[in-house]
């Protein structure tokens, strides 16, 4: 039997996280019954990636089928070395045999990861366990040109990937992106990125699946995978720093638009008559929470270090008891919590993980921004909660292989 004969359980949702499934090369189509097997493998395993650790008894409830069908899909990929079991777990209070958690082979498939930023370009080699192999960081100018920044990807993943079997490169590309083309549109911050087509560069090293994404929307998967987003049906993976973006999770699954539409919230409006915005438009969320607003107002307010102002300086400053960076400090929270206010007003994401700078403001700037959430948010209960990123430097590369896992455990392993 297989699991789309089980009640409770549908192949509909084969498709994973990604919602815009041409980005993956898939077609909408009905399974055929050569596909029902592969489909119902990926269902178990994704459910096993997100839930963590599990025992067959753990599985079969999540899932809602019967222990013999869970057993059915498990043991081949026992067998073939791509799922290890754990030292027995006592059993309950209730007696029965102890259970033998199930989780990913540390020596199982690897996926290549790749951030691509305006200032630099990394790589790494992950584990389908999310356990960090190797890693390569190259930098470039901000004038760099595209000869230039493809150099420096082949260099990095070169460093990473060569010799190497992958089942799929995952990357998280800055700027506005084509999941479809798997290309960069445009890059405000560094114009050599400019319709770059990274998949076909990438595709010319490697045999192995290339998928393209919004930096935001690969680090929420990286949430969502493996950070503080697991387990979490909604919420919003915020990027702070010199731009801002959202990776929505709805439902455990990403928001996309057509062709890799969406995720810019930097440039929604907060204010109509506001500050000239480097994408050409006035009020943009973007000018009054960056960085570059943040060095600005911390000159006009005489405080040190205003050229270079971050939010871990801002937060020492404060800390040593200057009235000014206190209140600057607080500034900023609220701008920051404007944006993610009016997406609770429209998507009510809940949770907001935030990456980036704001993270270097610890305990006291995430008591600043919870604070204003709860003020700003619509009056429903419980305030959204706001959390700060436990691994900032490398869940965006963990979501590239998040990006590939969500297209493999679809299709095949």
């Amino acid at each position: 039997m297989s699991i789309a004969d089980e009640p409770g359980l549908s192949v509909a949702g084969d498709l994973g996280p990604i919602a815009d499934v041409r980005s993956v090369g898939l077609t909408n189509r009905l399974l055929t019954a050569s596909r029902i097997g592969t489909s119902n493998r990926g269902r178990v395993l994704e459910t096993l990636h997100r839930s963590g650790p599990a025992s067959r008894a753990q599985l079969a409830r999540a899932l809602n089928v019967n222990r013999a069908t869970i057993a059915s899909i498990l043991q081949p990929l026992i067998d073939t070395g791509k799922l290890v079991e754990g030292p027995p777990v006592a059993a309950s209070r209730n007696g029965g045999k102890p259970a033998r958690p199930l989780w990913f082979s540390h020596d199982g498939p690897l996926i290549g990861g790749v951030q691509l930023s305006p200032d630099f370009v990394a790589a790494a080699l992950m584990g389908i366990d999310g356990s960090v192999r190797r890693q390569v960081q190259v930098d470039y100018e901000r004038t760099a040109t595209s000869q230039t920044i493809s150099a420096a990807i082949s260099e990095a993943t070169a460093g990473c990937f060569s010799n190497t079997e992958l089942i799929g490169i995952g990357v998280a590309a800055a700027g506005m992106v084509n999941t479809h083309t798997g290309s960069i549109i445009s890059m405000h911050l560094n114009h050599g990125l400019d319709g770059l087509d990274v998949r076909a560069a990438l595709k010319q090293q490697y045999d192995a699946p290339v998928l393209v994404d919004h930096h935001p929307r690969v680090q929420a998967l990286g949430d969502l995978w493996f950070g503080l987003g697991r387990g979490v049906q909604n919420f919003a993976s915020v990027y702070t720093g010199e731009a801002l973006g959202f990776g929505i999770v709805y439902r455990d699954k990403i928001v996309r638009g057509r062709e890799g539409a969406g995720g810019e919230s930097g440039h929604t409006t907060v204010q109509i008559d506001g500050q000239l915005c480097r994408c050409g438009r006035t009020g943009c969320w973007e000018t009054v929470a960056t960085l570059g607003w943040l060095c600005k107002k911390s000159a006009q307010m005489g405080l040190d270090e205003a050229a270079t102002m971050t939010s871990e300086k801002l937060a020492a400053q404060s800390d040593d008891g200057n009235a000014h960076a206190a209140e600057l400090m607080d500034l900023y929270a609220r701008n920051l919590a404007v944006g993610m206010a009016n997406n609770e007003q429209v998507l009510a994401s809940g949770t907001y993980i935030m990456h980036g700078d704001v993270c270097g403001g610890g305990p006291r700037m995430l008591s600043a921004v919870q604070g204003w959430m709860t003020r700003l948010a619509p009056e429903r209960g419980m305030p959204p909660l706001v959390l700060f990123a436990e691994q900032p430097d490398i869940i965006t590369l963990l979501g590239g292989a998040g990006l590939v896992l969500s297209s493999t455990f679809a299709t095949t392993v």
